[in-house]
């Protein structure tokens, strides 16, 4: 039960007491100013494995979309600093996953890996949104607990985004009058207590993965991945260096043994 224990330890524990300290020694914490843009570079790799006639569409940080229609290199017309190659569109009849497809250029890049195979392509429907666009947003957490007397309680999660690669994560509680949390919400907190710096992000029509590294305000550090299943729900995975969880088929897995309450949907 390895895996199930490392996904689980990420995962922030709703408990009132400890959310409401986290929340309290966050409130002095300072800015998230935006880090210095670096030097842009060319962003470039190899695509292998694209049948004959098909078109694979590649975004860079969400956007400069590059329409693929032939194996062999790749680059993408707008240089960058910081980079992160998703799957657009998969060709039709087949599936194309990124490997090495995110991080911080010191001089061209050209290692980014796209590999497509045989699968569903574009009729199992659209790849799921990763890297930080995917996963910006208001979440809430399904365990509801008590919070105090006629008080209920969700874990609330906001991230914020700090640059090319670093989100900030602001988390909370969203206090409901209902034993069910249903109804009316009011926001507790709602504090950055850390940063995630993630490394590269993977995704494919089922599971999306960001790895990466969590700096709490504390000074302390552990690795991570947040990971979806959809587009509207969000995991949080425990993860080491090097990772446990190294691949889309690993977390995916791991997110099987999570349960639904631990892991937030989008609000």
């Amino acid at each position: 039960m390895h895996l199930a224990s490392a996904a689980i330890r990420f995962t922030p524990r709703l408990t009132v007491a400890a959310c409401l300290a986290t929340l309290l020694a966050a409130c002095g914490g300072g800015s998230d100013d935006d880090a210095a843009g670096g030097t842009p570079y060319a962003i470039g790799g190899t695509v292998t494995g694209l049948a004959e006639g098909a078109v694979l569409v590649l975004h860079n940080n969400g956007g400069n979309e590059l329409r693929v229609t032939a194996n062999g290199a790749f680059t993408f017309d707008q240089p960058a600093s910081g980079y992160r190659v998703e799957v657009a569109t998969q060709p039709s009849g087949q599936n194309c996953t990124v490997a090495n497809g995110s991080g911080t250029a010191a001089a061209p890049v050209t290692d980014v890996q796209v590999n497509c195979v045989a699968g569903d392509g574009g009729g199992s429907g659209p790849v799921i949104t990763a890297g930080i666009p995917g996963l910006l947003g208001e979440w809430q957490q399904g365990a509801c607990v008590a919070a105090g007397p006629g008080r209920w309680a969700r874990n609330y999660l906001r991230p914020v985004q700090v640059d090319e690669t670093t989100i900030s994560h602001v988390q909370g509680l969203r206090l409901f009058a209902d034993s069910q949390c249903a109804g009316a919400a009011s926001v507790l907190g709602g504090t950055a207590i850390g940063q995630v710096t993630f490394s590269r992000s993977e995704s494919n029509a089922s599971v999306a993965a960001n790895w990466g590294a969590f700096k709490q305000i504390t000074g302390l550090t552990s690795q991570a991945i947040w990971a979806k299943r959809g587009e509207n729900t969000l995991c949080l995975l425990g993860d080491e260096n090097p990772s446990i969880l190294p691949t889309l088929a690993r977390v995916a897995a791991a997110l099987e043994t999570l349960p639904a309450s631990a892991c937030y949907t989008r609000l």
